[in-house]
């Protein structure tokens, strides 16, 4: 074989060749050696003799000067690894090699840089989509519309807390400041999860909040819901939000609270599972979907 052609040999395939798996090899090989790294030298020295075998006069010494302390490590014939005669005689084969060897250089350097980019686009996206999903909070105290942004049309989901005395309120305003759905009304202190824009009745711009005390809304995207897979119980307490991915069962849901229990579904369709006052225990069909409860009590929905 030509010059050129030994070199392609020992270059082919790049890291994972057989010039280029010596190298690796070699700059690795600790001081104290392992019958594991004689072997891994037998096997190196045999694919560069192979080469060796239908190379032309010039590579073929060249080449078995390559393979010659590998094949003495890897046969025990000496104790430490001649590092200095595989330097000297890589760095001619090298030499010879210097076009093939610049070519992998380039396509590593090629490759190097492809990976960084997509790993910097990666890392781009992923901050984008955080950011996107944050949490975006409000507060203040006592009446007041507040003006809000939501994470993206259709469905979003506020965590809302009040500390006070007498009613508390929270109701949806459309672009008109009509409003448009009730998410809370109570009594006193107030901590929940609660949907809304779920329907269709158009996209709420701002929040209608009726308080004698302080107050905040956390809007937080669906990505960040809590999910069950029927494995174990889904329980909680009062209003709440969370994903279910499991497949279609019987469920007995129990509810203690006095005030009314609401289950909805939000799968291909809404769908109002349970819609009773005070304590419950039913069993129910328990499919796939978003699910808002709305209670007083803590419940529970364990599929059979």
């Amino acid at each position: 074989m030509s010059t050129d052609q030994s070199c392609n040999q020992l270059l082919d395939k790049g890291e994972k060749g057989r010039l280029l798996t010596a190298q690796a090899f070699v700059a690795n090989l600790p001081a104290e050696v392992t019958p594991t790294h004689r072997t891994t030298a037998k096997i190196g020295a045999g694919d560069l003799e192979y080469v060796a075998k239908t190379a032309n006069d010039t590579m073929k010494p060249l080449i078995l000067d390559l393979a010659n302390p590998l094949k003495e490590l890897g046969e025990g014939g000496r104790q430490d690894f001649d590092r200095e005669g595989y330097t000297a005689a890589e760095t001619k084969v090298l030499e010879k090699c210097k076009h093939q060897y610049a070519s992998y250089q380039g396509n590593k350097a090629a490759k190097e840089k492809a990976a960084a980019e997509a790993a910097a686009k990666k890392a781009a996206e992923e901050a984008a989509e955080a950011a996107k999903n944050a949490p975006k909070d409000y507060a203040g105290a006592g009446d007041d519309i507040v003006t809000i942004t939501k994470h993206s049309t259709g469905a979003q989901v506020a965590v809302i807390t009040h500390n006070g005395g007498s009613n508390f309120a929270v109701h949806t305003l459309d672009a008109a400041l009509e409003n448009t759905d009730l998410l809370v009304n109570t009594i006193g202190n107030y901590s929940g999860t609660v949907l809304f824009d779920a329907r269709s009745r158009g996209e709420t711009t701002a929040l209608k909040i009726t308080a004698d005390g302080p107050w905040t809304v956390k809007l937080v995207s669906l990505s960040s819901l809590r999910s069950f897979d029927g494995s174990v119980p889904m329980t909680g307490t009062g209003d709440d939000v969370f994903h279910y991915t499991g497949a279609s069962k019987p469920a007995v849901f129990t509810h203690d609270g006095s005030s009314n229990i609401a289950v909805h579904r939000f799968g291909t369709r809404p769908d109002l599972l349970i819609n009773e006052i005070g304590a419950y225990t039913g069993t129910i069909v328990w499919a796939p979907g978003l699910y808002q409860v709305s209670a007083d009590g803590n419940w529970s929905a364990t599929l059979k």
